[in-house]
């Protein structure tokens, strides 16, 4: 009550919680587990998933056609509906009812099966490569708005098992002459970990802040913080024999233990298409940076 009470755009607040939840999924076998407060946002929760079969192909949408730069399709699979979503509100002043900020949680699965041959999830430098992959299609020139990213990349061992994490910003690109400050106070957290040899976990903070965003930037972390040392994976009996073949059959593989921000050149501009020409209704100008390489 008290921190309400003295919240403000400098000390943003999260509601108060009297319980943690613990939400729980069986994928295939492996099992998945996070506690983090209730939801406190405009919309009702979509429950977890308690079950689900991650080996059917109909849960997924593959990019079976080249992206929008053109490159050839890279056939990986995305879950169309999450493991599980959930959302915070930030609020300031007391005499301002509604919410200054938010922060969302979400976990979906990716499919690599249809992808290059031989890509190993529990080799760490093949699963490196395939973050980096996704990462160009979610922050990237493949996704379109400029983020440096990855930032503060570094291999975080919670409750036995690796996650690889990752911080996303977004920035200004240079031909746009805006000067809009909540570039700043806009992240993403992303922490990745291998699930089968052709299938891996993306958990998601999103934060979209307030300003100042030093202080706003302060409050979404400490609440992801407080979450990231509830994650808990517990492996198949399938998914621990992959795992211990590609132990034995990459002995010297490892992950990096820190990685600099991509150098990728993002488009320099856009406008609106020529549809009776055969136009999109909105063309990207670039050239932008490939996709990384897989091999």
């Amino acid at each position: 009550m008290f921190k309400r009470l003295f919240a403000s755009k400098q000390r943003p607040y999260f509601k108060t919680p009297f319980r943690q939840d613990t939400l729980s999924s069986d994928l295939s076998g492996t099992r998945f587990e996070i506690s983090l407060p209730p939801q406190d946002y405009a919309f009702a929760e979509k429950p977890c998933q308690p079950k689900v079969n991650l080996f059917d192909k109909s849960l997924y949408d593959y990019e079976t056609e080249p992206d929008r730069n053109g490159h050839p399709p890279h056939n990986r699979g995305v879950m169309t509906e999450c493991v599980f979503k959930r959302n915070w509100f930030t609020y300031g002043p007391i005499w301002r009812a509604s919410h200054i900020g938010s922060l969302q949680c979400v976990g979906v699965v990716c499919d690599t099966s249809q992808m290059v041959a031989g890509l190993n999830c529990f080799n760490p430098e093949q699963f490196e490569k395939l973050i980096l992959h996704s990462l160009y299609y979610s922050k990237g020139p493949g996704f379109g708005n400029e983020n440096t990213s990855p930032v503060n990349w570094k291999i975080r061992q919670i409750q036995g098992a690796d996650w690889a994490y990752l911080e996303s910003w977004s920035r200004k690109p240079a031909w746009i002459e805006s000067t809009d400050r909540y570039r700043d106070a806009n992240f993403s957290v992303s922490m990745y970990a291998p699930l089968f040899e052709d299938k891996y976990l993306i958990l998601s903070f999103v934060g979209i802040g307030s300003l100042p965003a030093e202080a706003s930037n302060r409050a979404l972390f400490s609440r992801i913080e407080s979450i990231i040392p509830s994650l808990k994976i517990e492996l198949s009996p399938s998914a621990l024999k992959q795992k211990a073949d590609a132990e034995k059959k990459f002995p010297d593989a490892h992950y990096s233990q820190s990685r600099e921000p991509e150098p990728w050149k993002y488009y320099t501009s856009f406008r609106e298409g020529d549809v009776l020409k055969g136009e999109d209704e909105l063309v990207i100008e670039g050239p932008c940076s490939p996709p990384p390489s897989l091999l």
